[in-house]
């Protein structure tokens, strides 16, 4: 006898086998991933020293700041020279010339054309250091490190142009160190040193140490010996490898990245000297 029951009974039938078969399918499984919270870049990781250094900066009345970028102020009071001179024989032959007391001259042999040079040279270090990053890769660290400093506001004064300007009323022109002292107590209140030094376990081969002194006073307010790496940026995304998902590796920060953390510390260590 056929029933309008019957296919309900069936679905019904079907339902209670295949619930136990799903459930089971879930058991013992391993929870899914959760997806790792967006990482930080560099940038962002240094805000919240550039944001601290803005107001504390902004306090201290906006000091005027130059940047000895792998420069150091000697303790030379003064620039000293030395004399010099260059003789060139045009065939490399010395001739024979003798002088008569009647005032005649006679030469023997070959006769030798020859130009005399003279002048003088500097002899005092300017403070420039010789060992340092390659010109494009300094290029980009000194370009990371002079924007976020600007990003915190900071006053940055070019070496360079205050000391062409000071020369110009300067009655000795000569003497670069006392033209170099007067541009700074005129026109910086902050000397910045950045010095590179070699160092193969840094990312970009070299350390830096930063000194930062208060021209009038003498003041050392911050010493940063750093290797400006990037603080962690947290676990990176699971991707395939050869034996499986695994954690993506970071990538090495790029040299303006280190600039830029170089930076970074040098403005928590000034915001911690001035309170």
């Amino acid at each position: 006898m056929r029933t309008a029951f019957g296919p309900l009974c069936a679905i019904a039938c079907i339902a209670s086998i295949a619930t136990p078969a799903i459930a089971q399918y879930r058991e013992n499984m391993p929870e899914v991933l959760a997806a790792p919270p967006p990482r930080a870049t560099p940038g962002q990781q240094n805000m919240a020293a550039v944001s601290a250094f803005r107001a504390a900066y902004a306090r201290k009345k906006s000091p005027r700041m130059v940047v000895f970028w792998n420069r150091q102020l000697t303790d030379s009071l003064s620039t000293s020279y030395e004399q010099w001179s260059r003789v060139s024989l045009a065939d490399g032959r010395f001739s024979d010339r003798t002088d008569y007391y009647d005032g005649t001259t006679s030469v023997s042999g070959r006769a030798a054309e020859l130009e005399v040079r003279s002048g003088r040279t500097a002899s005092t270090a300017d403070g420039a250091r010789g060992v340092g990053l390659p010109e494009r890769a300094d290029w980009r660290a000194a370009q990371g490190f002079n924007r976020t400093m600007l990003q915190g506001g900071a006053r940055l004064i070019d070496r360079t142009l205050i000391m062409r300007s000071t020369a110009l009323r300067s009655a000795n022109r000569d003497d670069a160190q006392s033209i170099e002292m007067s541009a700074l107590t005129g026109k910086a209140d902050l000397l910045v040193e950045v010095l590179q030094t070699p160092d193969e376990s840094a990312p970009s081969g070299y350390s830096f140490r930063v000194d930062v002194k208060d021209i009038r006073s003498g003041t050392l307010l911050a010493t940063v010996v750093t290797q400006g790496v990037p603080a962690p940026s947290g676990p990176g995304r699971w991707v395939a490898g050869p034996n499986g998902y695994q954690r993506e590796r970071p990538l090495p920060p790029t040299v303006d990245q280190v600039g830029a953390r170089v930076a970074a510390e040098v403005m928590q260590a000034l915001v911690a000297n001035w309170g």
